[in-house]
């Protein structure tokens, strides 16, 4: 345990009635319609598809025999297409998935038979009636579509890519089932498929109202599919992995691997592990062997040897468990390791998985180190990426990946740390512009997973032969292979990379050819033939095994602390270089946390406080949703008190002091593709944090954070205080995803003021999609608050010591006025 541990307080949240104050829903505003004109022309095609969708959908097997009509509404280019309202539970309409082509979006939907005229209603009265603000009924619903016609097989396909394979390619295909639909959906679809002899993984992932199975045939055969379309929301082309590693040949350096081996202790059998989604570990390395028992050496295929014969995961093994080996192997000092090392290969040695079922397969490999060593804290380190196609939009291998973090069906959470996925072409070309329109890839875009890019402090080429070579990326920037989430489109999706780390440099000559010396990668362990034991990692995968470590120490430090806690104390400890800020200066600080997150999270921040330093770390719940009568409501939040040391910070005055807080969660998934509008959202709640400002009271405080206290509830009281503290992010970026971090520095008077913190919800589809019965669930969290002092002279940790000796309370009463 550190000297200095962080504080950990629990029975802090004072639970109280929560309901959005809300900011109104806006005004909408119609774009340029003739409506007679506009009207008729949508009411010509609605009927259109009414009279002739048997005939049209008869062509091919896949849309015979039809419980409904399959039709798409596609938007126009002016206005948003309105998901929400082309859905009518009641009479059974349903959105079945949303895509966009050519910056529109085009929704298909499920209309039973003769169900039809609700729309033809709807066009009818906005042609003919008005509302009494005098806009026609329905506006924002009809203004918004462009065309209405019947849906294909190739509507059905929704990756990002846009364009459908040729219709004789025989591919592997993600096959999203409509469960909430057809409850046998996956059973009557394996039925099928074995009568015509198509290929199908043995895997199934479920999801709230989709499941998801891999099938190999080609768009034709799905053409032959009897009555597919009943059964079918999406069809995705399934993602292929890549087996890459590095394969540099070091010199003999087996006598300081033994030095190196007689004085390291290693970490008892139940210590915390890194657990590698990798190619394996070659156990019989002097470094490795002691960390990793024969029995926490396993594969996903019971007849694939666990042995690493591509070099990839013995690399990450060697940063998982000590770090880059420079910096330890010429020193002297004893080693002592915290943590272990797990591995489980999902990579078969030859060729690739098939199918590619690499959702299945990382969830599955996840049980299995969990079912060999069900008590030991473990954080997984998958450093394997797919393509950057899906950017910015969930996938079923990220998904997955969200859904086994949450613990959604087994009530067990679990952190992953994940590569961002490197440049596969181009490296180093036009950096780091190249970079920036490049992707993070598949599955790190997940939410609840940490995902690291890559950074670089290494900027020396000594190597022999590259004599006047330069480094690609300067000293403190982006390393060259990483990839970024600049350019997605999807902007709210979450902040990736959450954080970056040490990934290496690469070297370029005068005349642009780019090559990666030794000098500027990272030792690392290697076991080959030759019998050379110490070989180069670099790039995004050698940053995530580095973190993993980092991550694994913690849980050594707190082995009590959820995934979640570790997740926020590595954001909470990061920090972006002089040279990151540079490049990115406060106005363009969006584009700084796409490209390095929130920075470089630091061990001995992330492990311990000091004398100047205090961390607050508070693990706790609430109930996001409650049920009222027909409606899903907002139900709860919690008012965290904060026991800082008011007369010690007054005292101080106008000394410079930092606040900064942290809110950590996983959500549940639903990712199917249906626009992610207010009925169809990815994540099953949110939660956001405010911290009371320095100029208003209590009373205040809870008027703008929650409707229940005012006296009328339909009228907002009004006069909030602005907020004077400078956050460095400020609430619109801070929002992105379940991980919110923000700053500000101050001064002392000022903190002392602000120590009341609220943990609230918003909305998402445990509330918006009633019929999943997910209303009445907890949602738990992890929130860090630190506040420090550049003064070491400045007992800051004693005195909140102090403090929290005597417990604060929150009372109306004593702070109102």
């Amino acid at each position: 345990m550190p000297d200095f541990p962080h504080f950990i307080l629990t029975g802090n949240g004072q639970p109280e009635a929560y309901t959005a104050p809300g900011g109104g829903s806006g005004t909408f505003t119609s774009p340029p319609r003739d409506r007679p004109r506009h009207a008729k022309k949508l009411l010509d095609e609605i009927r259109n598809v009414r009279d002739t969708a048997d005939q049209q959908l008869g062509k091919a097997p896949a849309t015979s025999d039809l419980h409904f009509i399959p039709v798409v509404f596609e938007g126009a280019a002016d206005a948003d297409l309105e998901i929400d309202r082309l859905e009518n539970r009641t009479q059974g309409i349903r959105v079945v998935n949303v895509k966009s082509e050519k910056s529109r979006q085009v929704a298909t939907v499920a209309v039973p038979k003769g169900k039809t005229e609700h729309f033809e209603k709807r066009i009818e009265q906005y042609a003919s009636e008005d509302k009494d603000s005098g806009s026609p009924r329905h506006e924002e619903l009809v203004t918004g579509i462009s065309e209405i016609r019947v849906a294909v097989l190739q509507d059905y396909y929704t990756d990002s890519d846009g364009e459908p394979p040729s219709r004789n390619e025989v591919i592997w295909w993600e096959v999203w089932l409509d469960t909430a639909a057809v409850t046998s959906a996956v059973e009557d679809f394996r039925t099928q498929t074995a009568q015509q002899s198509i290929q199908v993984s043995e895997n199934t992932v479920r999801f709230p109202e989709v499941a998801v199975v891999l099938a190999r045939t080609s768009l034709n055969g799905w053409s032959q599919f009897p009555g597919l379309l009943n059964l079918l929301a999406e069809l995705r082309r399934a993602s292929l992995v890549p087996s890459e590693f590095t394969s540099l040949p070091p010199s003999d350096q087996a006598e300081f691997v033994n030095a190196l081996r007689e004085r390291t202790q290693y970490a008892r059998d139940d210590a915390p592990a890194v657990c590698l989604l990798d190619t394996g570990v070659n156990r019989g390395h002097r470094l490795l062997e002691a960390a990793i028992s024969p029995d926490d050496a396993q594969s996903w295929k019971p007849d694939w040897q666990s042995e690493d014969r591509q070099g990839h995961g013995t690399e990450l093994a060697g940063l998982a468990l000590f770090g880059p080996l420079e910096e330890v192997l010429l020193d002297d000092t004893s080693v002592v390791l915290a943590h272990r090392l797990e591995s489980v290969k999902i990579l078969p040695d030859d060729g690739a998985n098939e199918p590619p079922d690499y959702g299945p397969i990382t969830v599955g490999s996840m049980a299995m180190a969990e079912l060999r060593a069900p008590e030991r804290p473990r954080v997984f380190c998958l450093s394997i990426t797919a393509d950057d196609r899906d950017q910015g939009l969930p996938t079923l291998w990220s998904a997955a990946i969200d859904q086994a973090c949450a613990g959604a069906e087994d009530e067990r959470r679990r952190l992953l740390v994940a590569s961002a996925g490197n440049l596969r072409s181009d490296l180093g070309v036009n950096y780091p512009d190249t970079n920036h329109l490049s992707s993070i890839q598949n599955p790190a875009q997940s939410w609840n997973s940490l995902t690291v890019g890559a950074c670089t402090s290494k900027v020396w080429v000594q190597e022999e032969g590259l004599e006047g070579w330069t480094p690609v990326a300067p000293k403190g920037r982006l390393s060259p292979a990483s990839t970024t989430s600049i350019a997605w489109e999807a902007q709210e999706w979450p902040l990736k990379p959450d954080v970056v780390f040490e990934g290496g440099n690469y070297a370029k000559d005068k005349s642009g050819f780019v090559t990666g010396p030794d000098d500027l990668s990272l030792l690392t362990t290697r076991l080959d033939e030759s019998g050379a034991q110490l070989g180069i990692s670099r790039d995004t995968s050698a940053a995530a095994a580095q973190v993993a470590r980092i991550a694994a120490t913690l849980q050594s430090d707190y082995p009590e602390f959820w995934p979640e806690t570790i997740r926020g104390l590595l954001v909470h400890s990061a920090q972006w270089t002089s040279e990151m800020i540079e490049e990115f200066p406060r106005a363009t600080r969006k584009a700084r946390l796409r490209c390095y997150g929130w920075g470089i999270p630091n061990l001995e921040r992330a492990r311990a406080c000091a004398t100047n330093i205090a961390t607050l770390v508070i693990e706790d719940s609430l109930r996001p949703f409650r049920k009222d009568g027909s409606d899903i409501k907002t139900h709860q939040m919690n008012l965290h008190p904060m026991p800082f040391p008011a007369d010690l910070l007054q005292q101080l005055g106008d000394e410079e002091i930092t606040m900064r807080v942290t809110l950590s969660y996983f959500v549940e998934p639903s990712p199917g593709r249906k626009g992610w509008t207010k009925r169809h959202r990815y994540a099953s709640h949110g939660l956001r944090f405010d911290v009371i400002r320095p100029d208003e009271n209590l009373n205040q405080f809870r008027t703008r954070i929650t409707r229940d206290v005012w006296e009328d509830r339909a009228r907002n009281p009004g006069g909030a205080v602005a907020d004077s503290r400078p956050w460095e992010l400020g609430d619109d970026l801070r929002r992105k995803g379940c991980m919110h971090s923000d700053w500000w520095v101050g001064t002392a008077g000022t903190l002392a003021l602000c120590d009341k913190i609220a943990v609230f919800p918003v909305t998402g589809w445990w509330r918006e999609r009633p019929s999943q019965n997910r209303y009445d669930r907890d949602a738990r969290y992890s929130l860090l608050v630190t506040i420090a002092t550049k003064r070491t002279d400045i007992e800051l940790y004693a005195a909140v010591e102090q403090a929290i000796a005597v417990p604060a309370a929150i009372s109306v009463e004593t702070e109102q006025g």
